[in-house]
């Protein structure tokens, strides 16, 4: 089954998750909406999927909000854009 984007205001919210370590010798996980979407050879394979898949839902609804969740080697979890800068949310705060 595949993982629903969801809603967050107007906005369509995805968020991929891209781990630092392997789950395996040569084999790295990448997550959509908390769901395995892939299993990949190498960490960067699974960034480039994230970044050709969120691109591709952008083209497709321009109200899309992509998050790529990247693990750096010190373990800490940063959130980046589909031109890999740091996410900035579209979602307005009142």
């Amino acid at each position: 089954m595949s993982p629903l984007p969801f809603k967050q205001g107007g906005s369509i919210v995805v968020v991929f998750d891209i781990p630092f370590e392997s789950v395996g010798p040569g084999l790295w996980l990448l997550q959509k909406n908390e769901f395995e979407v892939g299993e990949f050879c190498s960490r960067d394979d699974a960034l480039e999927c994230a970044i050709n898949e969120a691109r591709r839902i952008e083209a497709a609804n321009a109200a899309s909000d992509i998050v790529l969740n990247i693990e750096g080697n010190d373990g800490v979890w940063r959130a980046f854009d589909t031109s890999i800068k740091p996410y900035a949310s579209r979602v307005q705060h009142a």
